[in-house]
């Protein structure tokens, strides 16, 4: 069984790349500077790029909900999906998660299942790796998998290019279960309306 999907969506009807480069205020978001030093779990949601995406989230909402419904189809009414999506930075010379881990071992569901899109190239040691391979994506692929149950996490980044990306997670409305744990990038509790929401 492979350890993810790929699926695929246009990128000109939901331009998710071009939004987040203008909520950045950068030209390129492959030729983002490398880092001076390797982020850790406690600093890989803490860059700058982390603020600005966060503050500014209003103006990639409308597209990631689109890009939500589009990949969720007909079953999209009966999911909750992860109200803000969490944002990834994997300049060169560091990580874009500081632990290999899975999910469920941070309080998410076993039920979840995640969604990572990324909006540049994604390759070599600036990918995300699933099952302790690298995953190859283009902007406008989408891998679906088991985050939760499945072990993932990424290297040092030595490529040329730094990757952007974000992910999100879904859960079927009948699987869910009010969770007061927090979550580790946002610290929000797994509840309908905090972490949650509806499509």
């Amino acid at each position: 069984m492979a350890a993810f999907t790929r699926l695929h969506y246009d990128v000109g009807k939901i331009p998710l790349g071009d939004l987040v480069r203008k909520v950045l205020a950068v030209d390129d978001l492959e030729g983002l500077a490398a880092s001076d030093r390797v982020a850790t779990r406690e600093t890989d949601q803490s860059t700058d790029y982390h603020k600005r995406f966060y503050e500014a989230f209003d103006a990639v909402e409308p597209a990631y909900r689109e890009l939500a419904r589009t990949l969720l189809g007909a079953d999209a009414e009966h999911h909750y999906i992860q109200r803000v999506p969490t944002f990834r930075v994997h300049l060169r010379n560091s990580l874009a998660v500081g632990d290999w881990h899975r999910d469920s071992d941070f309080g998410h569901d076993p039920n979840e299942v995640n969604y990572w899109v990324p909006l540049t190239r994604a390759y070599g040691n600036n990918t995300v790796w699933i099952d302790k391979e690298p995953v190859r994506a283009e902007y406008g692929d989408v891998i679906v998998f088991d985050g939760a149950n499945t072990w993932h996490g990424n290297v040092v980044n030595d490529t040329d290019i730094s990757r952007v990306s974000m992910d999100f997670r879904t859960i079927p409305r009948d699987k869910y279960r009010p969770n007061d744990k927090k979550s580790v990038s946002f610290g929000m509790p797994f509840l309908l309306g905090e972490y949650w929401d509806v499509l």
